[in-house]
């Protein structure tokens, strides 16, 4: 093989055709120096995918030799080079995002020697406001007097200097406010705070962060062509066997792969640690499924986080949100990882849900496939949907797929163009599994007709509304808890007796199992 440039056997490494040439190119570039960052932040990103995808075991242990490598170079790069390289959460980098509250505070008692406080985009009223809730008001001189941003103003008030410990104070001054969660949310929101994560640990960077149960699975070849109907109906296995310490670090993993790429989703920032399951789904393919916390949960629909994992590396995360039968799904693959079996891994999501929680009805948001997501319509990833059964629930919208796919069909060489694939996202697609269990309601639907209900018979008075549900719930069923959701349903149900007394005890009692119980329950029992 001739002497070749590191971009273009790059290029060689991306479209190697075996196993031998793989490792062949793999060992001239481990012969050339890592100076560059964007050949670095590259080669980083494809030994990812090839730790995730392995050929062989001569192939992982290559590749983890260069990830160790990648991660020294990094370590002992100039000051202009890591700067380039910071961002993205490699190892020996640095990463400056802005996180919740709940997640920022995970942060930095995980972390706590490597994330301090960068910076605040709120303006001075905003951090003199807050800080003025947060502190005692005999603290008037201190909170409210000059313009200050907040770094100056939490000097100011504590004495504090170091930007690591003025974080935690102010991570530990909301946090005893005895303010509601979400309230603290919400001001630590507006605060707009920036932290720094230096990214010091290597089980916790996107280059070495990993969780397996099982042996490496060694990738003999891709899977391109997938049956839907078949994948969805091969049995899943029961769910991994996990400790409460197990537990704890897979919401680690799931925590951390997040952050690094500056991302949350609820169900893993809030996740109910003890109620975490993990699928093995086969060919070294792992599914977590995360619940939200109880004070946390949505109040009709069951939010259901995954991430799924490829020979333990993170490769893809998303949600479910389901209410009967019917499941809302996003999907998000790691960019490292699009080229390797996308269409097979989010098969497999769906096989989850569809067995584990009885989903029969799919439908996905037009943002998903281009609606205000430029991406998707670039990469035209309404395709990847219809390829996999999904079918635009418009009628015109369906018909106009239908002669762009026999075009596609006839015409290898066809590209849908952009302004017809904009007309598709006017509306979900759908992948229905089940023709005679049509999902007869969704949740945007009953939230309507709830806030019309309180408008229309209570004049708009949301209090009213809720105390007069209490009450019928008391006088029927003996029922004292407080369950908001409950109260409201239960007007709507009530309204011209269209329930049995028995049909609205039902539903009374399904709807507490999701305060009072786990969230598998309750999609259980109101599938019923």
């Amino acid at each position: 093989m001739k002497k070749l440039t590191g971009i273009k056997l790059l290029l060689q490494l991306k479209q190697a055709p075996d196993p031998s040439t793989l490792l062949r190119v793999l060992e001239l570039l481990s012969q050339i120096l890592l100076t560059r960052p964007l050949f670095i932040k590259e080669y980083h990103e494809q030994l990812l995918f090839l730790s995730a995808f392995p050929y062989s075991p001569k192939i992982h242990s290559a590749v983890n030799k260069e990830l160790k490598r990648v991660a020294l170079a990094v370590k002992q790069s100039s000051p202009a080079l890591y700067n380039v390289l910071s961002g993205d959460g490699i190892i020996n980098t640095e990463l400056i995002c802005s996180y919740s509250f709940s997640l920022t505070k995970w942060l930095s008692q995980k972390f706590t020697q490597a994330v301090s406080l960068h910076s605040s985009f709120a303006d001075a009223d905003t951090v003199r406001n807050i800080l003025q809730l947060i502190c005692p008001f005999a603290e008037f001189e201190k909170t409210t007097q000059d313009e200050m941003k907040l770094g100056q103003r939490i000097a100011t008030i504590s004495a504090i200097k170091n930007k690591q410990a003025q974080l935690n104070w102010l991570l530990r001054a909301i946090d005893e406010s005895n303010l509601p969660l979400n309230i603290k949310e919400e001001m630590f929101r507006q605060l707009q705070v920036f932290v720094q994560w230096k990214i010091t640990n290597p089980q916790y960077s996107r280059t070495f962060l990993k969780f397996s149960t099982e042996n490496i699975y060694y990738q003999k070849k891709s899977i391109n062509q997938i049956n839907t109907k078949w994948v969805l109906n091969k049995k899943i296995n029961l769910p991994v066997k996990l400790t409460t310490e197990q537990k704890g670090q897979l919401c680690d993993t799931l925590k951390t792969s997040l952050a690094l790429l500056s991302r949350e989703t609820d169900p893993v920032t809030f996740a109910d640690e003890q109620a975490v399951q993990l699928f093995n789904m086969g060919r070294g393919f792992s599914i977590a499924l995360v619940y939200l916390k109880k004070d946390r949960r949505l109040s009709l629909e069951s939010y259901i986080g995954y991430m799924a994992f490829k020979n333990g590396i993170p490769v893809s995360y998303g949600g479910g949100w389901i209410l009967g039968t019917s499941c809302k799904i996003g999907v998000n693959i790691y960019p490292a990882f699009r080229k390797g079996e996308s269409a097979w891994m989010f098969c497999q999501v769906l096989r989850l849900y569809h067995q584990n929680f009885k989903v029969s009805y799919f439908y996905v948001n037009p943002y998903q496939f281009g609606k205000g997501n430029p991406e998707g319509l670039k990469s035209g990833a309404f395709w990847f949907y219809y390829r996999l059964g999904f079918r635009p629930v418009q009628t015109d919208i369906n018909v106009l797929s239908k002669t762009e796919w026999k075009k596609i069909n006839t015409d290898k060489k066809y590209r849908t163009p952009v302004n017809i694939l904009k007309k598709f996202t006017a509306g979900p697609v759908s992948l229905h599994l089940n023709k005679n269990n049509t999902p007869a309601f969704f949740a945007p639907e009953i939230s309507t007709l709830i806030s019309n209900y309180i408008n229309k018979h209570f004049n708009s008075n949301r209090k009213a509304a809720i105390q007069n549900g209490y009450q019928k719930l008391k006088t029927q069923f003996q029922l004292t808890a407080k369950n908001e959701t409950l109260s409201l349903l239960y007007l709507l149900a009530d309204k011209n007796n269209s329930l049995s007394l028995k049909e609205k005890k039902d539903l009374a009692n399904v709807f507490m199992l999701q305060y009072n119980n786990s969230e598998a329950a309750f999609i259980k029992n109101l599938q019923k």
